[in-house]
């Protein structure tokens, strides 16, 4: 599976916990059947972001509001990544998951 039909599957769900536990099997999957390094990393951030979501969340009421924000933030970096990868140069990657990681780190961390 290539990060681009990843990136429209998780698109096209819901904004609930089955959604990011979803997505976390898919990543986890594709770290291990993919042999492309920047693809292997990209995978490895966003299965990270989507198991935080599910480990804080799962047991808990969370609004739909706050749901579609996570989604949206979360879909807002999955396409960052996708058009990094798209031009297939390592260090345009390597770019966008360290502007990724700080703005994350900036942010609210709601994952």
């Amino acid at each position: 599976m290539t990060f681009q039909t990843l990136f429209d599957q998780f698109k096209n769900l819901s904004s609930g916990t089955d959604a990011f536990k979803q997505l976390k099997i898919a990543c986890e999957q594709n770290i291990i059947e993919n042999q492309n390094p920047s693809e292997n990393i990209a995978y490895y951030l966003i299965y990270g972001f989507a198991k935080t979501y599910v480990l804080l969340y799962e047991d808990q009421a969370v609004s739909s509001a706050f749901a579609e924000k996570a989604k949206t933030q979360l879909l807002d970096y999955m396409q960052q990544i996708n058009q990094a990868l798209l031009l297939n140069e390592s260090e345009v990657v390597l770019k966008t998951l360290n502007q990724i990681s700080e703005h994350y780190m900036q942010s609210d961390r709601i994952f």
